[in-house]
């Protein structure tokens, strides 16, 4: 790449590759902080080839979002599949929380770029949240609506259940004050985290009719 920079001539990349490379880039350094000159120069090309193709850098924001919200919902989809048919909802919910917990490990990206934007408010955080919370969420709103109403587990708002399940990935988002309690707790093993923390999680969300 660098000596096709040098010789004056420019990468040819897919839409998809400069995508990727933009939500990478937005995950890493945050909307404001990211140059688009930059990533142009990252990637072999000319310095108006990105805003060409996507426009302005909001536009090309949003587009990345997209990008990454796809991806991750394809790992998620993966990540689903390595686990046994549930059996019932109760099973499924905790089988799709265990799927987003894993995959949120292998896609960290995503987390980061809602972290970036998740402490106020903005037209970026309602665009990450109608493109790539909303969609998932109605299945869980589902699933939690049956479980309530049938008594199986604890009124739950999906605000609760994101949260409490989100709190799951808190040794992999602080992976260095996580290593400081390897003195008193042993390595990080991931597994028998994210099982430990789930039978934690449901042990409290489940009424005695669950058993």
């Amino acid at each position: 790449m660098v000596e096709d920079v040098r010789k004056g001539r420019h990468q040819i990349l897919s839409d998809a590759e400069i995508l990727h490379a933009a939500f990478l880039a937005f995950a890493s350094s945050g909307f404001d902080s990211m140059s688009v000159r930059n990533l142009n120069a990252q990637l072999g090309l000319s310095h108006e080839t990105v805003r060409q193709r996507f426009g302005s850098k909001l536009d090309l924001y949003y587009a990345a979002i997209d990008h990454g919200v796809a991806q991750f919902y394809a790992i998620l989809a993966e990540e689903r599949t390595k686990l046994p048919e549930a059996a019932g909802d109760l099973e499924e919910l905790r089988a799709t929380a265990r799927s987003f917990i894993t995959a949120s490990m292998r896609f960290p990206e995503l987390a980061s770029v809602v972290n970036s934007e998740a402490a106020g408010t903005s037209e970026r955080l309602d665009y990450i949240f109608r493109s790539g919370f909303e969609p998932g969420m109605s299945l869980i709103v589902d699933l939690l609506n049956r479980l309530i109403a049938e008594g199986v587990i604890y009124p739950t708002t999906i605000r609760d259940a994101f949260f409490i399940i989100d709190a799951g990935l808190s040794p992999f988002a602080q992976s260095g004050l996580s290593r400081a309690f390897d003195a008193m707790a042993g390595p990080l093993d991931e597994d028998a985290h994210v099982d430990r923390f789930l039978d934690f999680v449901f042990r409290g969300l489940t009424t005695s009719r669950a058993t």
